[in-house]
């Protein structure tokens, strides 16, 4: 199922950007150019755009000059009738006009800046691909794995031994149907209706698209021989009804010694498929799977080489696997660590796993303890993700020029007033404490200075992979100070009281939640700037509020709000704000990474980023964990 839901929505994805990037190219050569030159996603072998009447356009297979109808295909009319509304839609499998092949068919209604539709995008995945991966995935012969949609026709069909893979089969008459739509997921008990088989397994239901993904295993082979057997049992007691009770006997010890060895099977079974699937793992790149049993550590695939990465070589390490076998943390966990002078950041998740041969150990005997640990070397990733941030804030500092040079030709104007003063001062013999005031006057204003570039150095320099408590007075704080000239400037009132009461911080890096909060000043700024383009003079308000909550123990919960009067977002973009280099910005005046990168931020240390319009414009709103000092009691800021 996750492997289903990240294809869709790699493909969905790519259908979206795809249908932006068009925009108003709709000459039929242009759009055929577009399609043929596409880096189409894996196993989507065409790509096809219908106009807003159901006729075809052009794909990456057929150049334009054959508009035949598609309005009747059921992926193309939910789109054309609005059905669908801007979801991607799932088709049943369907033999393409233009491709003669059987693919799934995902389709996204392509509208303009307004929400006319334009028409509808088409992408053909190959279902030869799904039924190929459920057959690499299958263990054993008598496995049946099924991809079903909630209308009850198979798309997919990987079948067990003497089976055929099938697609296009509606089951949705039969009971097992029924109870597949009636849950999420559950299990699966019931003789198939397509080819008369039992077997037992487990389906699972896709929390975004129409699709039921089912697991089932053939009980046949194994009710065969237990009746075989029985078979024969019972012909020898007919024959032989004096040695009734030695047979008898000679049956019990054969049942025994048949489940012993079926035990003993099923637990060499089990470990082998457990061996492979760690070795899989344990070969990924940037993947390292240590088996611990009691102190001793083992480590498996790539990571057990003399060569490993640094990762690989700490998690199977002494004193990780001694804090290990302290603690029952099994949840997702990240943990840094200096090797050879360089600084690393693991994710890394700890499996508990039963150790079949010491389950039936003799009773007051605790058996050894064994788990798996999965580690995910994330140093490159964080990095890439500091250089994005990094990005980000010279984009923003670039924008504060004109404001930075007001911040500081303020103060040099008072330093060169008092300067003349003192000067003038001396000259007229004046008493030396007017030219003490003048140079107090001085350094006082040098200090300022200072301050203000200190805090540019502090807020452009690259942050660390570590994070640290930060306080979220100093980051609203220090985010006017860089940007609330700069608004001032534009002749828009700027409101930010401080938060009162205890100072509460979070765990995030200062200059990142400062960056997120510049981000989103400069986006109210920007926005009050469009507004009067269209109406001249307009008043141009931002407001920015800090509220704490509380939780358990000296838990708190730490909402900002930065809320301002330029109309707001509007709906027919408000759900893609967030995406990378989405911007509605002219070209050149934006990269469309601040709010990309500003909801990663806040992601990464647990928080949550959204957008909401209210009557007057847009509301963004921050919501993190934070914590409050031992001993403080908690004081709400005023709404």
């Amino acid at each position: 199922m996750s492997h289903l839901d990240r294809t869709i929505e790699a493909i969905d994805s790519f259908m979206i950007n795809f249908g932006t990037y068009l925009g108003d190219k709709w000459s039929s050569d242009d759009i055929y150019r577009e399609l043929r030159n596409a880096p189409l996603p894996a196993s989507v072998i065409q790509l096809s755009l219908v106009d807003a009447g159901g006729r075809f356009i052009a794909s990456n297979l057929a150049p334009p000059g054959n508009p035949f109808d598609l309005s009747d295909r059921d992926h193309v009319r939910v789109h054309l009738d609005g059905l669908a509304g801007d979801n991607v839609f799932v088709s049943k499998p369907v033999k393409g006009r233009v491709s003669k092949v059987w693919t799934i068919q995902f389709s996204r209604a392509v509208r303009n800046e307004h929400g006319r539709l334009l028409g509808v995008l088409v992408a053909s995945y190959e279902i030869a691909d799904l039924m190929e991966f459920y057959s690499r995935l299958r263990t054993d012969p008598n496995v049946l794995v099924v991809l079903v949609g909630f209308d009850g026709v198979i798309r997919a069909r990987a079948a067990g031994a003497g089976a055929g893979d099938r697609v296009g089969q509606d089951m949705s008459n039969s009971a097992a149907f029924q109870l597949m739509r009636e849950s999420p997921e559950g299990v699966y008990q019931s003789v198939s209706p397509l080819d008369q088989v039992e077997r037992i397994g487990y389906f699972v239901s896709s929390k975004r698209f129409p699709l039921t993904v089912l697991v089932a295993s053939d009980r046949t082979f194994v009710r065969r021989q237990s009746e075989e057997f029985m078979v024969a049992t019972g012909a020898v007691s007919a024959g032989l009804g004096v040695a009734l009770l030695v047979l008898g006997v000679m049956v019990i010890r054969n049942n025994r010694l048949e489940q012993r060895l079926r035990t003993k099977e099923f637990h060499a079974g089990a470990r082998q498929r457990e061996a492979q699937f760690l070795r899989a793992f344990g070969n990924m790149p940037g993947v390292s799977v240590v088996h611990v049993s009691g102190d001793v550590a083992s480590p498996i695939g790539a990571s057990s080489s003399d060569d490993a990465s640094p990762v690989a070589r700490y998690v199977r390490g002494s004193q990780f696997v001694s804090r290990l076998a302290a603690s029952d943390a099994s949840s997702v966990n990240i943990e840094h660590f200096t090797q050879d002078g360089e600084e690393h950041e693991i994710q890394y998740v700890v499996a508990q796993i039963g150790n079949l041969e010491n389950a039936a150990a003799p009773q007051g005997e605790v058996p050894e303890r064994e788990m798996v640990v999965f580690a995910l070397d994330r140093t490159a990733a964080r990095t890439e993700e500091n250089n994005l941030y990094q990005m980000s804030k010279m984009a923003a500092l670039g924008e504060l020029v004109t404001g930075l040079a007001h911040e500081i030709n303020q103060p040099l104007g008072v330093i060169r007033l008092a300067a003349a003063n003192a000067l003038s001062g001396l000259k007229r013999g004046l008493p030396p404490e007017h030219t003490e005031e003048k140079l107090n006057r001085i350094i006082h204003q040098t200090g300022r200075m200072k301050a203000i570039i200190d805090h540019m150095r502090i807020f452009g320099r690259k942050s660390e992979l570590r994070r640290e408590p930060s306080s979220v007075a100093a980051a609203i704080e220090g985010a006017l100070q860089v940007v609330g000239t700069q608004i001032r400037l534009d002749d828009i009132t700027l409101t930010a009281p401080l938060p009162t009461g205890p100072d509460v911080k979070v765990l995030c890096r200062q200059e990142q939640l400062e960056q997120v909060l510049i981000n989103l000043l400069l986006n109210a700024r920007d926005a009050v700037r469009a507004r009067r383009q269209g109406t001249p003079g307009y008043r141009g308000a931002i407001d920015v509020t800090c509220v704490s909550e509380p939780g358990e123990g000296n838990a708190c919960t730490v909402r900002l709000v930065v809320r301002d009067n330029a109309g707001g977002v509007p709906e027919s973009i408000i759900g893609k704000v967030f995406q990378p280099f989405f911007t509605t910005k002219a070209a050149g005046q934006g990269t469309g990474l601040g709010l990309s990168v500003s909801f990663g931020i806040i992601r990464d240390h647990g928080g949550n980023l959204s957008v909401a319009n209210d009557a007057d414009g847009a509301v963004f709103t921050i919501i993190l964990p934070g914590l409050m000092p031992e001993g403080d009691p908690l004081l709400d800021a005023p709404a």
